[in-house]
């Protein structure tokens, strides 16, 4: 049942960055750019996630520095195309 809910919460943030990125090509607006990259980072944060506990469950592998960085630099993008992008 775990390994569901990961998957589907991974699938659902590359649906939204996909969605965001194709908004992007067509109004040509930065912010939906900054959105698109910051839910990009999060799939990926989710997809390693899905490795952590499903695939290397064991405590040989150890991958949440990993998940916590893509996560830091996911929010720390958004957060600094909305200073960019406020002027």
């Amino acid at each position: 049942m775990n390994a569901t809910i990961y998957a589907l919460c991974a699938l659902a943030a590359m649906v939204c960055a996909v969605m965001l990125g194709l908004g992007a090509r067509r109004s040509r607006s930065r912010m939906l750019v900054w959105s698109a990259i910051c839910f990009g980072l999060l799939a990926v944060a989710n997809i390693v996630l899905f490795l952590d506990f499903v695939v290397f469950p064991g405590p040989d592998v150890r991958l949440w520095p990993l998940r916590q960085g893509l996560s830091l630099l996911a929010v720390g993008s958004l957060v600094y195309g909305l200073i960019v992008e406020d002027r």
